[in-house]
């Protein structure tokens, strides 16, 4: 058994404050992604006729290659991969801040090679059990994550309804 700390030894750290809030900044260019890959929809909509051949290939590849090949895919995978990389730095700092305050062997930070989140639930049961004090990041995390779910949820149902409006409008009616 693990020592425990002095009671109410709080274990918010600006650092794990940080790895819950990081996620967030991926949504800013998701939303430019998404138009973006939108407008490459519409594009190639444009060279279909009704019985479904293209009218110009070269420019309805473009429009193809356009849906990924765009300057809002490379921000969005280099701060995707950045997201990454920061939020394992922070896990680290975090880790060595919860042992300064008293935390022996805290959750290791390593762990958060699986995702943030997996660390942030770790770390809350190490926490918990040695008597400290703070859910406020697991919960703020949980909240983040529903919250971001829920968005690309609707945000996807909004983009396929107006795509299947977009097609259907050019089918002829009899």
């Amino acid at each position: 058994m693990m020592p425990r700390v002095v009671p109410g030894t709080s274990a918010n750290t600006v650092w794990i404050w940080l790895s819950v809030l990081l996620p967030i900044l991926s949504v800013i260019p998701m939303f430019g992604y998404l138009d973006a890959m939108w407008r490459s929809m519409r594009d190639m909509l444009a060279f279909m006729t009704t019985d479904g051949s293209i009218t110009d290939p070269q420019a309805f590849f473009e429009a193809q290659l356009g849906m990924v090949f765009n300057v809002w895919y490379l921000i969005l995978m280099v701060i995707g991969w950045a997201t990454y990389g920061v939020s394992v730095w922070f896990a680290a700092l975090d880790a060595r801040e919860l042992e300064a305050r008293g935390f022996l062997r805290p959750f290791h930070w390593a762990w958060s090679f699986l995702g943030v989140i997996v660390y942030v639930i770790g770390r809350h049961v190490v926490i918990y059990r040695r008597g400290g004090r703070g859910a406020g990041p697991l919960v703020v995390m949980i909240v983040t994550q529903v919250v971001l779910m829920l968005a690309s949820i609707v945000w996807s149902t909004v983009m396929s309804v107006q795509m299947m409006e977009a097609i259907f409008s050019m089918v002829p009616t009899r």
